[in-house]
């Protein structure tokens, strides 16, 4: 996640539910619900028994990735804006590469 936490994001129905883990100052972590989304009133889901994966993520950032029939879509948690990756459906991962080195 963007604040350095650790997080863990599943998708159960048409709702995205992100979860963070959190330190408290004894030292004992614990998992807190961060955020819930609703993927029907947010991407065009045309059929309501669609089957949605969370299939990666962006690490130190807010960023997940679901496929479904449509294609795969990068959804930003904050902003919650969307877009469209690629038209295949039957990818089992995304992993995103967000630095490139050139000597």
């Amino acid at each position: 996640m963007a604040d350095g936490n650790l997080g863990y994001a599943y998708v159960n129905g048409s709702t995205l539910y992100l979860w963070s883990r959190l330190i408290d100052s004894n030292g004992v972590a614990s998992w807190s619900q961060r955020t819930i989304i609703n993927l029907m009133n947010l991407l065009p889901i045309q059929n309501h028994v669609e089957t949605i994966r969370v299939v990666g993520t962006v690490e130190g950032g807010d960023v997940v990735f679901v496929t479904m029939v449509l294609g795969i879509y990068e959804i930003n948690v904050d902003s919650q804006r969307w877009k469209v990756l690629g038209k295949r459906e039957d990818l089992d991962v995304v992993i995103p590469y967000m630095r490139f080195y050139n000597r």
